[in-house]
C-alpha cells in the first residue's frame, strides 16, 4: 500500500487510521482505494475523479503547481465542487473531514528513479518547499472603471481563446483542451457553468492566480498580471453570471435538516395549494455527467398526519419525458435514499454493510397509469403496418415478461447494497404510493408511506429521530439514464412531533 511510507511522517494533526475508515467508505468508490482516481464509479463520471498519487491538486490557496495546504483540502471536501459529481460532505463531522485530509495526503505518493514510493508532501517538507498562501488585496467595489479594465484584461490575456467571447466557455481552443491525463477538459462557462472552487471574488482570484494544476488553465501569478488587473478580471468575469445561474453558487443549509411538519389533513396531490403554506428546504444537485442545462436544486416539502408522511418534490425542467419509445428516448425521474441504519454510507447506493431503502417514481411509469402511453403507432403516425387482430407493439408484455406487465403505481419500493444490487422488494411489499405531474415547466412529485412498516427493507420512521436521506433527478431530455444522473448529499429527515 502507498499509505505504508506515510502513516508514519504525514503532516497535519489527524488519525491516520480513521481517516482510512472513513475515506474506504466514502471517497475510494470514487478516487481509487489507492487514491489513483480510478475507482468503481469512475465509469460514471466525467470529469474524472482526482488522482492523489499525483500530487496535482486544483483547487487551493497556494501558487502554481504548490501543494495544497490542510484548510485547502478541508474546504474543498466540505463545500465540494459545484458541477462535478463532488459533492458537499458537511454531512460528515469536522474531525471526520480533517482525518481524511491526512489520508489523502497519505494517497500522495510516487515511486522514484529507485523504485521507492515517496510521499509528495513529506518530500516537500523535508526540503522545505511547502508553499504559504497567497496574499492579495481586499477585494474592490465594482465599478464601471474597473469592469472596463476588466475586460481590456480578458482580451490581452486571450481568455477567449477558451471561454469564449461572451464567457459561455464555447472558444476555438474548447473543443481541443485535455487535462493532464488525456481526458477533455472544458472550459468553464462563466454565464451558467457552475463556480466549482466556489463563486466567491476570493476564489476566483486564486483560480487566476495560481492557476489549476493538471488542467489547461495556467496560472497567472505576479509576473503575469497585477493584483489590480487580477481583481479588475475578477469583477468582469462575475458580471457575465446570469441571474438565474446564481442559485447554483448557493451552498446548503448549514445543519442539512429537512422538517416533517405535523398537520392535521395529509395533500395527496402533488399541486395541492396547501403545499405552498410550508416553506420548502432547498436541495442542491450535482451531476454525475456534465449537463448542458444543469438542474441546480430541487425543493422539498415534507409533512406527516401521524399516521403518514408525505414528500413533496418540485424541480425545474422545461421539457416532459416520459414513456420512452425510442431506444434513444430516456424519461424524467427522482428518487430518495433512505439510510436502513442511521449512518450516512457511501452515496452510490450504500454498502454491504450499510444498506438503504430507495423510493423511485418515473415520468414513463405515471404515464402508463394516466394513459395512454405512447407507442411506436403514436410515435411514428405514419407508420403502416398489415392489420392483425390483438396486435401489440409492446412485444416484452405480450410476451409475459413480468418487468414489463402493467404497474399499480408509479413509485417502486426498492433495496440496495452498493452498485449493481438494486432489487425491487416483492409486489406484496410495495407500500410506497406517489404522482407526478408537470406544469409550468416543473415536475411536481408526490410520495407517501405508511410511518410504520413492518417489512424488512422499508425505512423506519420515529418522531423526533433523524433519519438519513439523499436524492437523486434523472432528465430524459439530457439522456439520463441508470448511474447518469444528478445528486444530492446526505441529509436529514426529521419527523416533528
Amino acid at each position: 500500500m502507498a499509505v505504508r511510507a506515510a502513516e508514519s511522517g504525514a503532516s497535519g494533526s489527524g488519525n491516520l487510521a480513521v481517516g482510512k475508515t472513513v475515506y474506504e467508505q466514502h471517497c475510494a468508490a470514487c478516487h481509487g482505494q489507492n487514491g489513483d482516481g480510478n475507482g468503481p464509479a469512475t465509469v460514471w463520471l466525467f470529469p474524472k475523479p482526482r488522482n492523489f498519487n499525483t500530487g496535482l491538486f486544483k483547487i487551493k490557496s497556494t501558487p502554481g503547481v504548490a501543494l495544497p495546504t490542510d484548510d485547502d483540502l478541508l474546504e474543498t471536501i466540505t463545500r465540494g465542487m459545484a458541477g462535478s459529481s463532488m459533492p458537499s460532505f458537511t454531512y460528515l463531522t469536522e474531525a471526520e473531514r480533517r482525518n481524511v485530509v491526512q489520508y489523502v495526503k497519505a494517497l500522495a505518493t510516487y515511486t522514484n528513479g529507485e523504485g521507492k514510493r515517496v510521499n509528495h508532501f513529506e518530500e516537500a517538507a523535508k526540503n522545505d518547499l511547502l508553499a504559504q498562501p497567497v496574499r492579495f488585496p481586499p477585494e474592490p467595489p465594482v465599478t464601471l472603471a474597473a469592469l472596463t479594465q476588466g475586460k481590456e484584461v480578458y482580451v490581452k490575456f486571450q481568455c477567449a481563446a477558451c471561454h469564449g467571447e461572451t464567457g459561455a466557455g464555447d472558444g476555438p481552443n474548447a473543443p481541443t483542451l485535455k487535462d493532464n491525463w488525456g481526458f477533455p477538459a472544458l472550459p468553464r462557462d462563466f454565464n451558467s457553468g457552475a463556480f466549482r472552487g466556489g463563486p466567491t471574488g476570493r476564489d476566483l482570484y486564486l483560480r487566476i492566480h495560481n492557476g489549476m494544476p493538471g488542467t489547461p488553465m495556467p496560472p497567472f501569478g505576479k509576473e503575469a498580471m497585477t493584483p489590480e488587473e487580477r481583481w479588475a478580471l475578477v469583477l468582469y468575469i462575475q458580471s457575465l453570471r446570469q441571474k438565474d445561474a446564481e442559485i447554483s453558487d448557493m451552498l446548503p443549509p448549514p445543519d442539512g435538516h429537512i422538517h416533517v411538519q405535523r398537520v392535521k389533513k395529509l395533500p395527496v396531490d402533488p399541486l395541492d395549494a396547501e403545499w405552498e403554506r410550508w416553506d420548502p428546504a432547498r436541495v442542491p444537485v450535482n451531476p454525475l455527467w456534465p449537463e448542458p442545462n444543469t438542474i441546480f436544486a430541487l425543493s422539498v416539502r415534507a409533512v406527516h398526519d401521524g399516521k403518514r408522511v408525505a414528500i413533496q418534490m418540485q424541480w425545474r425542467d422545461p421539457v416532459r419525458n416520459g414513456a420512452p419509445v425510442r431506444v434513444q428516448d430516456f424519461q424524467d425521474a427522482v428518487a430518495l435514499q433512505f439510510s436502513l441504519n442511521g449512518s450516512t454510507p457511501f452515496l452510490g447506493m450504500g454498502d454491504a454493510r450499510n444498506p438503504v431503502n430507495i423510493w423511485m417514481w418515473r415520468a414513463g411509469w405515471q404515464q402508463e397509469l394516466d394513459g395512454p402511453r405512447p407507442d411506436v403507432n403514436t410515435r411514428y403516425v405514419s407508420i403502416h403496418v398489415d392489420t392483425y387482430f390483438k396486435t401489440s407493439y409492446q412485444t416484452a408484455q405480450a410476451a409475459g415478461n413480468p418487468l414489463a406487465q402493467p404497474r399499480k403505481s408509479a413509485v417502486e419500493d426498492a433495496n440496495a447494497r452498493g452498485f449493481g444490487t438494486l432489487t425491487p422488494q416483492p409486489a406484496s411489499e410495495q407500500n410506497v404510493q406517489g404522482r407526478g405531474v408537470w406544469h409550468d415547466g416543473f415536475w411536481n412529485v408526490l410520495v407517501y408511506r405508511d410511518i410504520k412498516s413492518s417489512n424488512e427493507g422499508d425505512v423506519k420512521f420515529q418522531l423526533n429521530k433523524p433519519v438519513p436521506v439523499a436524492f437523486a433527478i434523472w432528465d430524459g431530455a439530457q439522456q439520463d439514464r441508470n448511474g447518469r444522473k444528478e445528486i444530492s448529499n446526505w441529509y436529514q429527515l426529521v419527523l416533528d412531533p
